[in-house]
């Protein structure tokens, strides 16, 4: 019995069923002379002369021209073209279970709430304490500036320690990074990096490698540091420090974020008080059921 169904079930999911189906039903619709309109108790079509308006002032802002009466007498044609299809489609059922309907139409209703979600304009003492609350939020992440030499350990293998110490000390009386572009191996990386937070730096080169930069004191040649590409000899240019940014400086931003999340907040106050009418059932997946019959 469990096979009938589940092969019953693979059979309804089959594509071309769902094929088969909408073709017997549109060949009901279009052959039998007497049948009843798809949607009975809507069978006006409407365009508006505001409908007509907006017709051609989309014209007008796209070729930067009016419309032709016989331009306009198009647009007409294909906005109730558009409206016959539209009901046809909506009588056939064809929105359910779309996707990407459901999906539209979900964005387009948190569209049309969100400016009457939430419309207040935070004073100064507001925008201050949501700044002050925040600190990670508002600030700004270390940076360093830095040219670097690989020792590449796919081409060296163990040798590739050794060298980068002789080059090290033989560097020790730069007193520019320019070597930088003379020794060790030819990379795809650049010598030099300019201004890179410490995201940046972990995301090239890993975290320790990140870690060790930070510490890393500036005006001189160092290291070895190790990375996925190998061991580099760094010269720190400059570090800058991270911090808080300054209030004035983002009030803008701070104010943006406050209203974003105040929206997103009443938003889902209104979507709480929705989801009241509904009585919701999850029903588990019949994998579930299967194994929970089975005992395993």
């Amino acid at each position: 019995m469990t096979t009938k169904v589940t092969l019953f079930g693979r059979f309804l999911r089959e594509p071309l069923v769902h094929f088969m189906v909408l073709a017997a039903l549109l060949f009901g619709l279009m052959s039998e002379p007497n049948a009843p309109q798809a949607v009975a108790d809507d069978r006006r079509i409407v365009i508006s002369a505001t409908d007509v308006e907006q017709l051609s002032a989309s014209w007008t802002q796209r070729w930067q021209r009016p419309p032709s009466e016989a331009e306009l007498a198009g647009m007409v044609r294909e906005a109730i073209r558009e409206q016959v299809l539209y009901r046809e489609a909506v009588a056939l059922g064809l929105d359910r279970d779309d996707v990407v309907i459901r999906r539209h139409l979900r964005q387009k209703y948190e569209f049309i709430t969100q400016d009457l979600a939430y419309d207040t304009d935070p004073d100064e003492a507001t925008l201050r304490t949501f700044y002050q609350t925040q600190p990670d939020r508002y600030a700004q992440s270390a940076k360093v500036s830095f040219s670097q030499i690989l020792f590449s350990t796919d081409r060296r293998g163990a040798a590739a320690e050794a060298d980068a110490a002789q080059a090290l000390a033989d560097l020790q009386s730069a007193t520019t990074p320019e070597a930088a572009d003379l020794l060790g191996d030819a990379t795809s990386l650049p010598p030099t990096f300019e201004a890179m937070d410490a995201a940046g730096v972990e995301a090239m080169f890993g975290p320790d490698f990140a870690a060790a930069l930070m510490r890393v004191e500036p005006g001189h040649w160092s290291g070895p540091i190790a990375s996925g590409y190998g061991l580099h000899l760094i010269w720190l240019s400059e570090r800058i420090a991270g911090g808080p940014i300054a209030f004035e400086t983002v009030r803008q931003r701070v104010k943006d974020d406050w209203v974003y999340e105040q929206r997103i907040a009443a938003n889902e106050a209104i979507f709480r008080k929705l989801l009241d009418r509904y009585e919701v059932v999850v029903e588990p997946p019949a994998s579930a059921v299967e194994g929970a019959g089975d005992g395993s």
